[in-house]
């Protein structure tokens, strides 16, 4: 263990030059921004203070603009050195081998450049290489282009579409549930991704927010279980930290050392938070009139009702059907943390205030997410290991109560030292595991069920594309690298109904909605089908057969039940991570003679052009395994295929047999 510790030390004197510069430069920046933050907030304050004291005949605030902000520009700077990203994956190597050889295992041979090209394409960017981007790849003579196609791959859009789409899944995010709209919430999402925003910064973010879903970008996060606390605690501990605590709502729980008490305690860091997403339908049947109906004060308020607020108490007690003696039923909760093991709590993540009752929720994700928190760290990178891999170090994600039980509790503990040493970059710490030799192995068949827990990752598991991965690796095919030009936005169908609801008399909120109806905020471009405003910079995407060709980062999340991305097993994301790449009838189906079938053959696609301007059989066949496998075809396969031409088979019989073979979809 002690060799472990120099070890690790050494590695880590070698990254510290860089990322304590990165850190302080970003400690200034977040100070700044705090600074502007708190003359704002009193700024608003004041404005506040003021509307109370204006006459009530007196105008209302003006309307939002019905139009999304400007897209954000994207972070396109690596902050790590190479020789950072190299020492740091030498050292995952080091730590896989050293179980392996343990184990009398021998990690996997490395894999050649055809496969290596198509599963980081698909785990990078999300989609297949196209027939151009794999060419180029195969040609290039460069002994660094494997390192140089990761950095740009984790630079492009592609990467931020792909990322998207893991973490509406992680954070169960659905676009509307009953009157709520989530589209501000989720472009708020998108630009935390385009901006490389720090994993510790953006949980903080979610877990602290205030406001409406209207005003607040973040507060979609709590507002995702309105009136359900402990519902939505229970989610928070899983997905950041690891923790499996559902039990412990009703009694302590039978597999772990989670007790009801203690999930209590920590609810009540929750306890002075309204998260609430008021009914307003007796708004609208109270302010409705001959101008305006109750269904358009409800359009105009249900965004401003639907908020976050801090009380001045915290009033959580335990339930009246408290079984234990510790305390009595009923009783005030007092917060306290969760202690993993004797002594974290002397550690500094638990240096946080537990009696101001303003300020328990944010001392609450300061201590979730700091850095010497025993699990946070851990979380997220045993979450990343999982997609890169197909299996995390510790099984499954949410359980990390006891990390010795992992496969291998060394390098566990290495990646959440690597996580905390790239400032929680989730970018940086991505491209060391894909610089990794471990990554680059060639892959191995899935353990049986009950060995899972006992595999050492002499390299990748080989799994299928999730549903995202297939549908866009189709509209690659379809659209090429154009896929990643058409983005869609739709927060304007929230924003534009911003007005400070709560603070304003029942008259007040009547003429604002009676001049939202004039105006065309209740009504203008708020159906269910696409409109101007939704397309950022103005794109409009390009259709088939009337359905849009979007990357499934752009389309409604999730997807309408009977589409594609849900048949193919697309979270419903009613639970954390609950998608499936399991197989069926109705998926092969799908394939043979599906909607996709007519998008690949349709004279517009880039598939089909292309494939009638290569000429020949050669230079036919040869662009079709590029574009399918990423891959020239071998001779064998060559000459079978030129057997079957000459007995009748046309290029698109060919096309057809390539898109339902098994290798087009599993990642290698």
């Amino acid at each position: 263990m002690k060799l472990f510790c120099l070890s690790v030390a050494f590695f880590f004197a070698l990254l510290n030059p860089v990322l304590s510069e990165a850190a302080e430069k970003s400690k200034k920046g977040s100070a700044q921004e705090a600074k502007k933050s708190k003359k704002g907030k009193k700024q608003r304050s004041q404005a506040n203070r003021n509307a109370q004291t204006r006459p009530s005949t007196q105008t209302f605030p003006s309307l939002p603009a019905i139009r999304n902000a400007p897209p954000v520009r994207p972070d396109g700077k690596l902050r790590m050195e190479v020789s950072q990203i190299k020492t740091a994956a030498l050292w995952v190597d080091r730590f896989v081998g050293e179980a392996l050889a343990k184990a009398g295992q021998k990690p996997n041979l490395p894999s050649d450049d055809f496969v290596f090209l198509r599963r980081i394409y698909l785990d990078a960017v999300g989609r297949i290489p196209t027939d151009e981007e794999a060419s180029s790849f195969l040609k290039s003579k460069d002994p660094e282009k494997r390192r140089k196609l990761i950095d740009e791959l984790l630079l492009s859009d592609g990467y931020r579409s792909h990322l998207f789409n893991w973490m509406a899944d992680l954070l169960r995010h659905k676009q509307t549930i009953k009157r709520t709209n989530y589209s501000h919430y989720e472009r708020w999402l998108k630009d935390q991704i385009a901006q490389n925003r720090p994993w510790d910064e953006l949980v903080y973010d979610l877990l602290s927010a205030e406001g409406t879903i209207a005003s607040s970008g973040p507060a979609g996060y709590l507002l995702r279980d309105p009136g359900m606390p402990l519902d939505n605690l229970s989610n928070t501990l899983n997905v950041f930290l690891g923790a499996n605590v559902a039990c412990a709502q009703c009694h302590d729980h039978p597999l772990a050392d989670w007790t009801q008490r203690e999930f209590y305690e920590l609810a009540a860091f929750f306890g002075a938070t309204d998260v609430s997403d008021r009914d307003p339908r007796k708004v609208g049947n109270r302010l409705k009139n001959e101008d305006i109906s109750k269904q358009d004060v409800i359009k105009a308020v249900a965004p401003n009702m639907a908020r976050v607020l801090t009380k001045s108490t915290q009033n959580l007690k335990f339930p009246d059907d408290y079984a234990y003696d510790d305390v009595k039923p009923g009783s005030p909760v007092e917060p306290l943390l969760f202690v993993w093991e004797s002594g974290d709590e002397k550690g500094p993540a638990y240096q946080v205030d537990h009696k101001n009752t303003k300020t328990l929720r944010a001392s609450f994700a300061k201590w979730l997410t700091h850095e010497k928190n025993p699990r946070f760290p851990v979380a997220i990178a045993n979450r990343l290991w999982e997609r890169a891999f197909g299996l995390g170090v510790k099984e499954p994600l949410d359980d990390l109560d006891d990390l010795s039980k992992s496969s291998n509790p060394a390098l566990l503990a290495l990646l959440g030292q690597i996580m905390v040493k790239s400032d929680f970059d989730l970018r940086e710490f991505q491209r060391v595991l894909f610089n990794s030799k471990a990554y680059q192995a060639k892959s191995s068949v899935s353990p049986p069920i009950g060995e899972l827990d006992d595999y050492l990752f002499p390299g990748p598991l080989l799994r299928r594309m999730t549903a995202e991965q297939t549908w866009d690796s189709i509209l690659s095919l379809v659209l090429g690298e154009k896929l990643d030009s058409y983005k869609i936005d739709r927060s304007h169908r929230v924003t534009r109904y911003d007005f400070p609801y709560d603070e304003m008399s029942p008259e007040n909120v009547s003429k604002v909605v009676l001049s939202m109806k004039k105006s065309g905020h209740l009504d203008k471009d708020v159906g269910n089908r696409l409109n101007a405003n939704d397309y950022v910079d103005g794109k409009r995407p390009p259709q088939i057969d009337g359905e849009f060709l979007l990357r499934a980062s752009e389309m409604n999340q999730p997807a309408r039940d009977d589409h594609f991305l849900r048949m193919f097993g697309q979270s419903s994301r009613d639970i954390v991570n609950d998608s499936s790449r399991e197989g069926s009838i109705p998926q092969t189906l799908m394939l043979m003679n599906g909607e996709v079938q007519f998008m690949l053959s349709d004279r517009q696609s880039r598939l089909t052009k292309k494939l009638r301007e290569s000429g020949g059989f050669e230079p036919a066949v040869q662009f079709l395994f590029l574009s399918f496998f990423g891959r020239p075809p071998s001779p064998d396969e060559q000459g079978a295929i030129k057997d079957a031409l000459e007995q009748g088979m046309k290029k698109d019989d060919l096309t057809w047999a390539l898109f339902n073979s098994t290798e087009f979809l599993f990642v290698q």
